[in-house]
């Protein structure tokens, strides 16, 4: 593109918030927009940039928020094997995709809600980006969740939160005999024709949006800065060590071949399923049955009606442990009813003395069946 093409379009897509050198003496941005520096986000960047390894070759890098893009050129800078940015807003996507065309650097931006983040969507990140975005956040809890499931080794979060003078102490407040420590966390008012991506919503203490980071599922969240009334927060993952949390215990249940759908009364029946680990933890298959934490597939037998019959039907134990993705088969077998009637045998994980895995949200397998 000559000089004067690159002006123009620079003039086609005012505003800019990030301030991004491309070359020949042009920059994206000359004046301030908000009351922010006119060089934004350089001063956050020398923050940014300290969290990071100097040398990014082979990692990959997702920038949640990406407005312009200036982090993703960065990245980019320093070696990333894949950068993507994304931004829920359409202009900052015009934005970063006309930097990238002028810089000629490999980066892929999208139009993209933080809250449809998946491995299935995008992928997982080494490191992720979170500069700038927990504020416009209506669904805070949510959009984390979505972070962690996205990032593998590091997440970086910068925020607005409480001015310091302002924020109230976090407290322990007894519940019966749990003891819970309160963090401060503030609502902003907002119209009802609020735009999410553009209002604030939420203004944590730093204390809280740590808190709520390691709830998340986060091993690490240490606060590594924080300047007048915004903090960086360096969060990490370690999968020897996961909390914890929703993330872990989710299965994904499937039939090898459909069980028969009458059974003859009190008969043993076997029925082969398909267990495929969908969280972010490894299933302990050894131990023994009191072991706190060993996952295996259980049962629960109802009523046709739904009128519970048993609801501990039995186990299948997996043949050996199983890391995130992985899959095993699996024989259960269960006594029928001796009574005759329309019955339902519903198919759920279960860690040991812990959990059964629908409390965190995943449906059961089911199969309906008569007894004759």
């Amino acid at each position: 593109m000559t000089r004067d093409e690159i002006l123009a379009g620079l003039k086609i897509l005012e505003p800019w918030f990030h301030r991004i050198d491309l070359g020949d003496g042009i920059v994206t941005k000359t004046e301030s927009v908000m009351g922010e520096p006119v060089d934004h986000p350089r001063e956050t960047w020398e923050v940014i940039r300290q969290c990071l390894p100097a040398d990014l070759t082979g990692k990959s890098v997702l920038d949640v928020g990406c407005n312009g893009g200036f982090y993703c050129v960065e990245a980019k800078r320093r070696g990333a094997a894949r950068v993507l940015g994304v931004d829920g807003q359409r202009q900052h996507v015009r934005q970063a995709l006309f930097v990238r065309k002028v810089l000629g650097l490999d980066l892929e931006f999208r139009r993209f809600s933080v809250y449809d983040l998946k491995p299935e969507t995008v992928g997982v990140f080494d490191i992720t980006f979170a500069l700038g975005l927990v504020y416009h956040l209506k669904h805070l809890v949510f959009a984390l969740e979505r972070l962690y499931e996205v990032t593998k080794e590091l997440l970086i979060v910068e925020t607005a939160f409480i001015p310091p003078e302002q924020t109230p102490a976090s407290f322990v407040q007894p519940l019966g005999d749990i003891r819970q420590t309160l963090h401060p966390l503030f609502y902003a008012d907002n119209p009802p024709h609020a735009k999410e991506q553009v209002y604030n919503w939420f203004l944590p203490s730093p204390d809280a949006l740590r808190a709520l980071l390691l709830n998340t599922g986060f091993t690490e969240a240490t606060v590594f800065n924080v300047t007048r009334d915004r903090a960086v927060l360096v969060c990490r993952k370690d999968p020897s060590a996961v909390s914890r949390t929703v993330h872990d215990y989710v299965a994904t249940l499937a039939f090898v071949t459909a069980p028969p759908a009458i059974f003859q009364s009190g008969e043993n029946v076997t029925v082969k399923l398909r267990a495929t680990n969908s969280g972010h933890a490894r299933w302990p298959a050894v131990g023994e049955p009191e072991t706190k934490g060993i996952v295996r597939l259980g049962a629960h037998l109802l009523h046709a009606d739904e009128e519970e019959l048993n609801w501990d039907g039995g186990r299948a134990i997996l043949p050996r442990d199983l890391a995130p993705g992985e899959t095993a088969e699996l024989e259960f077998v269960f006594r029928a009813p001796d009574k005759t009637g329309d019955y339902i045998i519903e198919f759920d994980m279960v860690a040991e003395h812990v959990t059964w895995f629908e409390d965190f949200g995943p449906g059961v397998l089911r199969h309906r069946f008569s007894v004759r």
